[in-house]
């Protein structure tokens, strides 16, 4: 899976957004938001911004992530 196939993919469910929440991010990407929780505290998993108390992720860096972890399955 290439970025821009990720990012079509991501668009095709979430179409006119440009970052997602955790909950739509673990829907999205089959984990929960445990694991995100859990990527953030390690530094780890999908890059974030933080909006006050909110995390949200960037749709690019979502694709970026699906890319990596596709190609390395």
């Amino acid at each position: 899976m290439t970025k821009d196939d990720a990012i079509k993919l991501i668009r095709s469910i979430h179409p006119d957004v440009a970052v997602l929440g955790k909950k739509e991010v673990a829907k999205l990407t089959n984990r929960s938001v445990s694991t995100l929780d859990r990527d953030i505290r390690n530094g780890t998993g999908i890059a974030y911004i933080k909006d006050r108390s909110k995390i949200l992720y960037p749709i690019h860096e979502i694709a970026d992530w699906m890319t990596r972890v596709i190609q390395t399955v």
